[in-house]
């Protein structure tokens, strides 16, 4: 077995156990300790006869963690809760007390909406950060790199909230019918906008952090020497050097991709993945909150795996062991 195919089977183990402990966590949690939420959906004042039928119907009437009565051979001794759970995450087959609808239409149906949300954002910001920190590297110490750095210091400053309401405030006093919703395509592009200006600051700070400590390194001095420009080096010898946190930023923020921006999709009305989860949590829809988590726990373990992997094809002196 080749050595990075032995690291990727390592690294699979361990994503597993830390997906089965997330499953495990959500369980406690939603299923054991937040205690019964069946009047919530039958009523406060339903019968003891309509809240076992309710609860027959979706599977808590069943032991727990495992049935203690039969043998581990035995079926019944499978049929628990807790392994409903597993099941259900894995193949997101649970319906919502709310809609009665299965996860997977759900999130088949959602997932496009904070999709074309966040892989504009994330591609947009992405190429804004580098581009403006390269700029600041490039005329380092001077009053071009102050400006920048003043300017992305006051947009860190300035809360998510804060760039929600004013993006609102601006897309009701120039087109009303669009501030709210998915019927107007200009409702897709301010919380786009949004998503950008809020996270280039920091963005912006980290990226010219990480290519001005290249700038200092003795291989910068030697090119220079060798009469190589000063964009030539920046460009085709600092930053193929400065890959290694530029991918693992960039691999925090895949997650974002298929669960979106919970309170942007919230504020503007978007009916995303990541309004689903909080709204979820406001309904205590246990089924979509326990998929939901999976789900982006599956995506955070992978993400960051596939950035491990990416260390060694960016950076040769990377040996995945």
């Amino acid at each position: 077995m080749s050595p990075l195919l032995a690291f990727i089977v390592r690294r699979l183990g361990q994503a597993i156990l830390t997906v089965f402990g997330v499953m495990l966590l959500t369980f406690l949690l939603f299923r054991v300790i937040a205690g019964d939420v069946t009047a919530q959906y039958v009523g406060q004042y339903a019968s003891d006869t309509q809240r076992d039928t309710w609860r027959r119907r979706h599977g808590l009437d069943r032991p727990v963690l495992i049935n203690t009565g039969a043998s581990v051979f035995e079926a019944d001794f499978w049929d628990s809760q807790f392994v409903d759970h597993l099941g259900n995450c894995v193949t997101l087959r649970s319906r919502s007390y709310q809609t009665h609808e299965r996860l997977r239409d759900i999130v088949a149906e959602r997932a496009p909406y904070s999709l074309a949300i966040a892989v504009p954002a994330l591609a947009i910001g992405w190429l804004l950060a580098m581009l403006i920190s390269c700029l600041a590297v490039y005329h380092r110490n001077t009053w071009v790199d102050r400006v920048i750095v003043v300017v992305s210091v006051l947009g860190m400053c300035v809360p998510f909230l804060g760039y929600m309401i004013v993006g609102q405030w601006v897309m009701f006093r120039l087109a009303p019918a669009a501030a709210w919703g998915v019927s107007h395509r200009g409702n897709l592009y301010v919380p786009i906008a949004i998503a950008v200006a809020a996270g280039l600051g920091w963005s912006v700070r980290f990226y010219r952090t990480v290519i001005g400590e290249q700038i200092d390194q003795p291989y910068v001095r030697t090119a220079r020497a060798k009469g190589a420009s000063r964009w030539r080096v920046l460009l085709g010898h600092v930053l193929p050097n400065c890959m290694l946190p530029v991918v693992t930023s960039l691999a925090g923020a895949l997650p974002y991709l298929i669960m979106g921006n919970l309170l942007l999709e919230r504020f503007f009305g978007i009916p995303g993945l990541g309004e689903l989860l909080l709204s979820s949590w406001i309904d205590r829809d246990i089924p979509v909150m326990t998929g939901l988590t999976f789900l982006t726990a599956v995506i955070y373990v992978l993400s960051f795996l596939m950035a491990d992997v990416l260390y060694a094809a960016v950076d040769p002196r990377v040996r995945l062991r």
